[in-house]
């Protein structure tokens, strides 16, 4: 599989394993929370917890495609 942008391959490699790192925490984290506080019966907090994390992991793999094509752009040598 080829990619048009280098850096696009090692961002998203990236961007998935600290997204993934990120997103575990997230739902551990945000389960923790949504346990103590007092809910609605039809509130599970597993659920909650889970669209934490998928938001979470999301979040990551979008800044990476961004960081691929922005990076190559800012690092862009100019000068003589």
């Amino acid at each position: 599989m080829s990619f048009p942008n280098p850096v696009l391959m090692l961002l998203l490699v990236l961007g998935t394993l600290f997204g993934a790192l990120a997103a575990a925490c997230a739902y551990v984290i945000s389960y923790a929370e949504n346990r103590r506080r007092f809910l609605r019966p039809d509130q599970n907090p597993r659920r909650m917890a889970l669209e934490t994390a998928t938001v979470t992991f999301s979040f990551f793999i979008v800044a990476a495609i961004v960081l691929s094509f922005v990076l190559p752009l800012v690092m862009k040598p100019t000068g003589p």
